[in-house]
C-alpha cells in the first residue's frame, strides 16, 4: 500500500491544488476585473430593460415556476467574514429582491406551486418560489421579518438532525477551522476551495480531513445565528404561512450514502421534522444539489412529492420534473450594480431566464 502524503497543519495532504497565495498586485487585478465585469453586467441589464427584453421574457415565463435559492441572510460585515460569502445575502439585498418579487410575481411555497390543484397560475403573473437552504437561525432573525414586511411566503429546507442542537454543519466547521488557522498564520488555504475539494473525497476521507482540521485549529465557538433553527422557530415559520422542507438529516452527499443511510437521511428526517412542526413534510432539497436515480427512488419511497436541485432554469408547467426542480442560485455580488447596491434589472433578467 502506498504511503499517504503527510498532512500539514491545515489538514491538507501534501501540496494541495486548491491552496492559494495571492499578492497585493494580484488582489488589485482581481478587484479591477470584478469592477469591469460588474459595470458590463449593469450595462447589459439596463439595455435589456430599455429594449423591453426583460418584460417580454417575464411574460413568456407566465407558464413556469421560477425557484430562487438562498442560504444565509446576514449584515454586510458578517457576510464578508463568512468563509463562503457567495452563500450569503444582506437583509438589504433580500428586501430589494422581495420587493421586486412582490411586484412582478405570484409568490407561493414550493408545495403550493407544484400541487395538482394549484391556483397560482390563475393570477396573471409568473409564479415564483423563494427557498432557503440549511435552516440557519439567521433566517428567522433576518429573513422572516422581511418576508412578513413585504407579505411573502417561502420554503425553508432544514437539516433535521441539527435542529435544537448547538452543532454546526460539517462544512461550517471546516470553514471556521481554516479561518482560525489563517488568522494564526498557520494556513493560506482558501476555505471555500478547500470545502469544495473535500466534497470530492469519500465520506471516510472527508471525516478524517475534518478531524485533522479541528485538531489543528482547536474548538470553534459558533454564534447563535450560525446554528440551525430550533423546533419552536420552525413552528413559528409554519404558523406564519411558510413551508418547512427537509434538507436531509446530516447534509451528506447523498449519492455516496448506502441504502441504509439514505433511509435515515430521507425518511427519518421527514418523520422528525413532521413531528417537530406538526405538519406533513412533502418537499426535499438535495444537499449540495447532488442526486442520482437511486437517490430519487429513495425520495419517492420516503413520501416526498418533489425535490429541488441546483440545476438552473425555469420549470415549465406540464414539463416539470418533480424530483429535479430547477432553481436559480442567488449570488448577491453578481446581481449588484457597480456601486454594490442590488440591481432590479439583473435580478429580473436572471430569474425570468433571460440569462443564466
Amino acid at each position: 500500500m502506498a504511503k499517504s502524503p503527510q498532512r500539514g497543519q491545515d489538514g491538507c495532504r501534501g501540496k494541495s491544488p486548491y491552496r492559494k497565495r495571492t499578492t497585493p498586485a494580484g488582489d488589485k487585478e482581481q478587484v479591477e476585473a470584478h469592477t469591469l465585469k460588474s459595470v458590463a453586467r449593469s450595462m447589459v441589464g439596463k439595455v435589456a430593460w430599455a429594449t423591453g427584453s426583460i418584460q417580454k421574457c417575464e411574460r413568456a415565463a407566465r407558464d413556469a415556476v421560477t425557484v430562487l435559492c438562498y442560504h444565509r441572510v446576514l449584515p454586510d460585515d458578517q457576510r464578508r467574514a463568512y468563509h463562503d460569502p457567495d452563500l450569503v445575502v444582506t437583509p438589504e439585498t433580500l428586501r430589494a429582491h422581495c420587493r421586486v418579487l412582490a411586484e412582478r410575481y405570484c409568490v407561493v411555497t414550493l408545495g403550493s406551486a407544484l400541487a395538482p390543484d394549484t391556483t397560482a397560475f390563475d393570477r396573471g403573473k409568473p409564479v415564483a418560489v423563494i427557498t432557503f437552504d440549511d435552516g440557519y437561525r439567521d433566517n428567522i432573525l433576518h429573513a422572516a421579518p422581511i418576508l412578513r414586511e413585504v407579505g411573502l411566503v417561502a420554503t425553508f429546507f432544514v437539516i433535521a438532525g441539527l435542529v435544537d442542537t448547538e452543532r454546526q454543519p460539517w462544512y461550517d466547521l471546516a470553514g471556521g477551522a481554516l479561518q482560525a488557522l489563517q488568522r494564526s498564520g498557520r494556513s493560506r488555504t482558501s476555505p471555500k476551495e478547500a470545502v469544495a475539494h473535500a466534497k470530492t473525497l469519500s465520506p471516510a476521507e472527508r471525516q478524517e480531513w475534518l478531524a485533522d482540521l479541528l485538531r489543528a485549529s482547536g474548538p470553534i465557538q459558533p454564534r447563535n445565528e450560525d446554528l440551525i433553527m430550533t423546533s419552536a422557530q420552525l413552528r413559528d415559520l409554519v404558523a406564519a404561512g411558510h413551508e418547512v422542507g427537509s434538507h436531509s438529516m446530516t447534509h451528506p452527499l447523498l449519492p455516496q450514502c448506502t441504502d441504509e443511510e439514505l433511509e435515515v437521511e430521507l425518511s427519518a428526517s421527514r418523520e422528525l421534522l413532521g413531528k417537530l412542526v406538526g405538519k406533513s413534510i412533502d418537499t426535499f432539497c438535495y444537499p449540495n444539489g447532488d442526486w442520482d436515480e437511486r437517490v430519487v427512488a429513495a425520495a419517492r419511497k420516503s413520501g416526498y412529492i418533489c425535490a429541488t436541485s441546483l440545476r438552473p432554469g425555469l420549470n415549465r408547467r406540464g414539463e416539470i420534473a418533480p424530483f429535479d426542480v430547477k432553481r436559480w442560485f442567488i449570488d448577491q455580488g453578481r446581481l449588484a450594480s457597480p456601486s454594490g447596491k442590488p440591481s432590479d434589472e439583473l435580478l429580473r433578467m436572471k430569474i425570468c431566464g433571460l440569462v443564466t
